[in-house]
């Protein structure tokens, strides 16, 4: 529910919400989608692409009428991961990002509103393939989704057809509610932290070893081995909600070129997601064999966070990303 609701709110209505003060043709859409009578999606990465999203080889080419003809080229330009199907009855609408070409000529990488689906079945040329499911998570349908010449209305267009002039600053602004999601989606590391040392908190308390029989047993959590990482993971809780905090507010201040508030979040996600994988797994084996189960929800919480970690861009690609960039000096590693 949690990585539906993110698509839902953050990236699709975030990212249709931004066109919309210019845009009041798009109000009955978003009604549809606020009042969750649409499930809303974000078609960005593709599989032959991954991270290398500016990329990307989704086209949508500009007809004589004004429409466009959305198409998946190849098989490495499928659309990877959105849970696009019609399962649990719903329609669904996606933001798909796709190059524009306009008579021939390639004028960027573009959002389209795109109808994927509804209630029951995938609209006409459009196919939705269901992958298997995620380990360590939740049930979600995620897919793989592709495009066979699809139709869209000019309207379906978010911004302009002209070509950016500074292709990689337009990208970024596109995608802007990506950084959102890096900073939304690591605080959940927060809450995950205080449960799981909850869990291996109740364990170790209820767990005895029997050295003292005639006492009942001692329970285990009085060793240090086995309260330190519960400690710790209480301990980081506390300190990352401060940063979070703190990062929010950075990131709220417009004062601050984008760059800079993207830098403080990601900061933020490499910080937190680092810590929060060793802490919890490790709060995992304190719980023994009971903490390799799903029941046991450590072990899920890691692997859930660690699905969180890739889905707004691995911080270790954007850190290398920012540091070869063009627009910063060439960096001596010796």
């Amino acid at each position: 529910m949690g990585t539906a609701l993110s698509i839902h709110w953050n990236l699709c209505i975030g990212t249709i919400g931004a066109y919309a003060h210019r845009r009041p043709d798009l109000a009955p859409l978003l009604e549809k989608l606020v009042r969750f009578n649409l499930c809303g999606e974000f078609l960005l990465t593709e599989i032959g692409r991954g991270l290398d999203a500016r990329n990307l080889e989704t086209t949508a080419t500009l007809q004589p009428d004004g429409s466009f003809d959305l198409h998946t080229p190849r098989e490495s330009a499928a659309k990877a991961m959105p849970p696009t199907s019609p399962a649990g009855g719903i329609g669904r609408v996606g933001v798909v990002f796709a190059r524009l070409i306009v008579n021939g000529a390639d004028h960027g990488v573009k959002p389209f509103i795109v109808n994927l689906s509804d209630e029951s079945d995938m609209l006409p040329g459009i196919t939705s393939r269901l992958l298997p499911r995620r380990c360590g998570a939740k049930v979600l349908d995620h897919a793989i989704t592709t495009f066979s010449h699809v139709r869209l209305s000019a309207a379906s267009l978010l911004g302009s057809l002209d070509r950016a002039e500074d292709q990689r600053a337009d990208f970024f602004r596109q995608i802007h509610r990506v950084a959102i999601g890096t900073l939304s989606l690591s605080m959940t590391n927060i809450p995950a932290l205080r449960q799981s040392a909850l869990i291996a908190g109740t364990y170790s308390s209820r767990r005895r070893v029997t050295a003292e029989a005639e006492y009942g047993g001692i329970p285990i959590i009085q060793f240090s081995t086995q309260h330190r990482p519960i400690l710790d993971a209480i301990v980081q809780s506390w300190a990352y909600d401060a940063f979070a905090d703190e990062a929010i507010t950075q990131f709220m201040n417009k004062e601050l070129c984008m760059d800079v508030r993207h830098a403080v979040v990601v900061c933020f996600k490499t910080a937190v997601g680092t810590d929060a994988q060793v802490t919890i797994n490790e709060l995992a084996e304190r719980c023994g064999w009971q903490g390799l189960f799903a029941h046991n929800e450590i072990i899920e919480l890691a692997m859930a966070l660690k699905g969180n970690a890739i889905a707004e861009g691995d911080y270790t690609v954007l850190c290398i990303s920012e540091l070869y960039s063009s627009k910063y000096p060439k960096c001596d590693m010796s």
